[in-house]
């Protein structure tokens, strides 16, 4: 894998030398990249997920939802689209600081850097650990400043490759709130912790935690939750469930709810949302679920929404008046009707869906270094 094909941590420039008994292009090689880490709804469409493919010198393509789907694939769309473009800004520098040549340090850390981009400057440091686990560290410090004690850490993480590059099992975490304290200009907040893995050809496998994250306070509001998916490359089928307030049709306003939406998608035929929703316009021990469908062009064929309460007992549910679209059967594909099955939990929860690949080791707690 090269990273002047995609968005990637990385670079295509071949590094001739070693470094105190690290090699550099093995060390290139075991940073995480865009394509492995970012979460995927419809690979027909990944421009509007915010996973496009960059080209040469990662010219980015500035995607933006179309706003025509589903509208419960659309909000689950615009969760999927700020993590990523949040991952975006941890990779982007540090792709640009691995095109130069690393200098030793302590014979087992590569250091790349600084480089200055338009907000700050970045430094990253990379250390070959035990068993061929690579652990790196992207930090930061005001523009034009020469002070080395304020640098701050940014971003970091691990990877022990299988195989092919940027592939295998690792953490990733960025703290926006670090990046924001060293570039005021920065819109973003909170923090992402994430862990991957890798199987076979392409099929991956990620967790992620958010703390209070938003890539802008302004556009996006703030989530803390758990997001999880997966991708098997064989079919291209995804799997994600992702946590994020939006307006759900069907409700007596504007006002956003709180959705935990689970959806799958196979590419050729179309998709599926089941959704497990509270606040919002939704009354006080009572919450919603639903589900809708749609086909290959994203055009919905069905969806339903109910109303319940447990309050007094076993659950008890009842139709939204006005909710209904379509029919169940109107779904493109078998395993894309049936009964509304929502997830569980309020958004907490880093389990994989069904489906899954394997899963990732456990996601970090929080944004730290290993050295």
């Amino acid at each position: 894998m090269r990273w002047n094909k995609t968005l990637a941590v990385g670079a295509a420039l071949v590094l001739s030398t070693a470094c105190g008994g690290v090699d550099d292009q093995e060390a290139v090689e075991s940073l995480p990249d865009f394509a492995g880490t970012s979460l995927e709804l419809n690979t027909d469409a990944p421009a509007q997920d915010g996973a496009a493919l960059v080209a040469q010198d990662l010219m980015q393509v500035e995607a933006s939802l179309d706003g025509q789907g589903a509208a419960m694939l659309e909000g689950a769309r615009m969760q999927v689209k700020a993590l990523n473009d949040a991952l975006r800004q941890a990779l982007v520098p540090i792709a640009d600081l691995v095109k130069q040549s690393a200098n030793a340090q302590a014979g087992d850390v590569l250091v790349y850097g600084p480089v200055d981009r338009a907000n700050a400057t970045f430094k990253l440091a990379v250390r070959k650990g035990a068993g061929g686990r690579y652990q790196w560290k992207l930090e930061a410090r005001p523009l034009n400043s020469t002070d080395d004690t304020a640098y701050k850490l940014v971003a970091a993480g691990a990877l022990k490759r299988d195989g092919e590059a940027h592939r295998g099992r690792g953490t990733l975490a960025l703290s926006l709130d670090n990046l924001k304290a060293v570039a005021p200009s920065f819109a973003g907040q909170g923090k992402l912790m994430m862990s991957f893995a890798h199987f076979g050809q392409g099929s991956k496998s990620l967790a992620y935690r958010l703390a209070d994250f938003t890539p802008n306070p302004a556009t996006h509001e703030a989530v803390t939750g758990a997001f999880v998916g997966h991708k098997l490359q064989a079919t291209g089928v995804t799997r994600v469930r992702v946590l994020g307030p939006y307006n759900l049709p069907g409700t007596a306003t504007a006002a956003k709810e709180k959705v935990l939406s689970a959806v799958r998608h196979i590419p050729g035929t179309g998709g599926r949302a089941d959704i497990r929703a509270w606040g919002g316009d939704i009354a006080a021990n009572t919450y919603y679920v639903g589900s809708a469908c749609w086909d290959a062009q994203e055009k919905e064929l069905f969806r339903v929404l109910f109303q319940c309460s447990d309050a007094s007992g076993p659950a008890s549910c009842t139709e939204v008046a006005g909710s209904r679209v379509g029919t169940f059967q109107a779904c493109p594909a078998v395993e894309l009707r049936g009964d509304v099955a929502p997830p569980t939990g309020t958004g907490d929860d880093a389990t994989p869906e069904p489906g899954n690949p394997g899963a990732p080791e456990d996601v970090p707690s929080d944004v730290t270094a290993g050295f």
